[in-house]
């Protein structure tokens, strides 16, 4: 499944309390340590994103994380990132509006996480059928056709 990255920042908006750095990014290359595991993975600033690192951190965030001048999220090392950072993705499927904004996640096998409070109330009436799919392909296209009668798109 390919993952499709809207840049909101939520995956690494709480990431401080996981990486620390050692050394210091604006010379260009540091490593991040992964304070549950240990893991030290040598990172190297994108040569397009050296001008991010000026910025103070976000509090909370990986000490890594910045906003782009349109506010959204970027990672200053993205070429060279951990693997905890590569692997992360926070949906399965994607929910968007007709304007082409995040609605809602599905998360894990069926938890359809929704910020939409519209959307919510729209998927009242399927909340049974989704319930009674016999698998996750079948929930998969209950959930995808009643999205989109009502002009919502699925990203897989």
């Amino acid at each position: 499944m390919p993952f499709y990255c809207l840049r909101c920042g939520e995956c690494c908006s709480a990431m401080g309390a996981v990486h620390a750095l050692e050394g210091t990014p604006s010379a260009g290359r540091c490593v991040v340590v992964n304070r549950y595991t240990g893991e030290r993975t040598l990172v190297t600033v994108d040569p397009d994103k050296v001008d991010l690192l000026p910025t103070p951190p976000i509090l909370g965030a990986c000490p890594l994380f910045r906003r782009d001048a349109d506010g959204r999220g970027i990672c200053p090392v993205h070429e060279t990132w951990p693997a905890v950072c590569a692997e992360y993705a926070c949906w399965r499927l994607l929910v968007l509006d007709p304007a082409g904004r995040r609605a809602a996640r599905v998360m894990g096998s069926r938890h359809i996480a929704v910020d939409d409070p519209a959307l919510e109330a729209m998927l009242v009436p399927y909340r049974a059928a989704l319930a009674a799919a016999a698998d996750d392909t079948a929930w998969d296209a209950t959930l995808a056709d009643a999205l989109g009668r009502a002009g919502y798109r699925v990203v897989r």
